[in-house]
């Protein structure tokens, strides 16, 4: 909050759009950002480019990388934010192959290899899953893209701040969208996408940029190819000083916080009758869990936690339609946990004490 204030108090003009003092001033602060960012994702400065989430940073990766010649491979984990513009492009001609899923069976490495066909060029995954959990087998992924000279799309907006970023190894080519405002405790409004391996990328936005001004098409170097019109400045300089917080607090550390506080509310749940547990025998799963309450309807669950208990949760589809489809939830939705690393387990006690008195009168 307070880096917020000092980026919309400060005499701070539009970065790289002048050569007065306000605007260097501006630039400094975004190179300090790219720096933040590239320490977290394992990358190089100019490889991260700024935009306002990770929705229109996945639009900008899967727009501008694939076109109809490609074949994509992506799974039920994915989001809508993933899924549509995938969508978009297969009503082009573009091929795109949907991993099956096994409700309560980890989705491993071999059900990816053998969902690959010998002509797909792209994996697009969310390795955590928004609704249950799940964490995909992320260093393996990135092996089998490198290893098959696949382009790997990552959607990170779930992963990242929860846990530290795999190494990446040379010759990968990756694009990372991520958002500001969930693991990484930052205002939202902001986000971006890495790109690993100087990905070719169209611009899905054109307009200013400060630079080739006299040209007609948009630069198509990276990060300027993503980064037209005027950034968010405050809210990039809020995000990382949010991101220079969790790097110091140490992301294994913050890992071990949320996994505990997960098993917490797992384990109780377990002594309550009445409630089912969406969850993998995957023994790594992310800060969410998602339940239902026999046949009560989620978003009743969700009203009546907030209302009469004041627990803020999530209901309905979670943006991610082909995990309710999976899970057999798309008439009754789910109720989602989210944790963070200033939850408490005083504050899970008391979840479970109020799923109780639901579960008692349904």
């Amino acid at each position: 909050m307070e880096a917020v204030c000092r980026g919309i108090q400060g005499a701070f003009g539009n970065p790289a759009r002048g050569s007065h003092q306000a605007s260097l001033g501006a630039l400094r602060e975004l190179g300090m950002a790219r720096r933040a960012l590239a320490r977290l994702f394992n990358c190089t400065p100019l490889e991260v480019a700024f935009c306002h989430n990770a929705t229109l940073a996945l639009n900008m990766a899967i727009t501008g990388a694939l076109t109809s010649s490609d074949r994509v491979l992506t799974t039920p984990h994915s989001h809508n934010s993933m899924l549509r513009p995938l969508y978009q492009l297969s009503k082009q001609g573009m091929g795109l192959d949907i991993l099956p899923l096994k409700p309560g069976q980890p989705t491993t490495i071999s059900d990816i290899r053998r969902g690959l066909k010998p002509d797909t060029t792209a994996l697009a995954v969310n390795p955590m899953s928004n609704v249950t959990g799940e964490v995909l087998p992320l260093r393996d992924i990135i092996s089998l893209c490198n290893e098959r000279g696949l382009l790997l799309i990552l959607d990170m907006a779930q992963w990242a701040g929860t846990r530290p970023i795999p190494a990446l190894p040379e010759g990968l080519r990756a694009l990372m969208a991520f958002t500001g405002h969930k693991s990484l405790y930052g205002p939202q409004g902001t986000g971006g996408l890495i790109n690993i391996g100087t990905v070719p990328l169209r611009p899905l936005i054109s307009g200013g940029t400060g630079s080739q001004s006299f040209s007609k098409e948009h630069p198509e170097s990276f990060p300027a190819v993503c980064e037209a019109g005027t950034p968010n400045l405050p809210g990039i300089m809020g995000l990382v000083a949010a991101v220079t917080w969790l790097i110091e607090a140490d992301l294994e550390q913050v890992n071990e916080k949320l996994t505990s506080l997960r098993s917490q509310l797992k384990t109780g749940l377990a002594q309550i009758p009445g409630i089912s547990c969406y969850d993998t025998l995957r023994e790594e799963h992310g800060p969410v869990l998602a339940l239902n309450i026999r046949d009560l309807l989620s978003g009743s669950v969700s009203d009546a936690l907030d209302r009469e208990f004041g627990i803020a949760t999530r209901s309905g589809a979670h943006c991610a339609p082909l995990m309710h489809e999976a899970l057999g939830t798309v008439a009754q939705g789910a109720v989602r946990f989210s944790f963070s690393v200033f939850n408490t387990p005083g504050e899970i006690n008391k979840a479970l004490d109020a799923l109780k008195k639901l579960a008692s009168s349904a």
